[in-house]
């Protein structure tokens, strides 16, 4: 009997407590965004206007995608296995190229907040 009453105490005892941390959780305000720092402001200042030109860029890299893959289904239909092989190697770098711009885009946008 004796356990009982300290295991339902200690339990009670852990609600109470868990309950209370919720409560001073929730209750807490929203911790404030940090501002840029001058690091970002100067990086902000110099890749912000090229956001255009590396949008433009990353249509130019799908696009080549495309072709690129139209290109490979052709020549494994003539069965033109060097040339397949040659076309892979140009797919590989464009998709590591377009992955390059996708990264630098998602940078800019994280760090400036635009």
């Amino acid at each position: 009997m004796r356990i009982k009453s300290l295991l339902a105490g200690a339990v009670v005892a852990g609600i109470a407590t868990v309950g209370t941390g919720g409560v001073a959780f929730a209750s807490s305000p929203p911790q404030p965004t940090p501002s840029t720092t001058s690091a970002d402001s100067a990086f902000c200042a110099k890749w912000v206007p090229r956001l255009p030109a590396l949008d433009a860029q990353r249509i130019r890299d799908e696009q080549q995608i495309d072709d690129l893959t139209k290109a490979i289904e052709v020549a494994k239909d003539h069965h033109r296995e060097d040339l397949v092989e040659a076309l892979e190697r140009r797919l590989d770098e464009a998709q590591r190229d377009h992955t390059t711009v996708l990264v630098e885009i998602a940078v800019i946008h994280f760090r400036c907040h635009v």
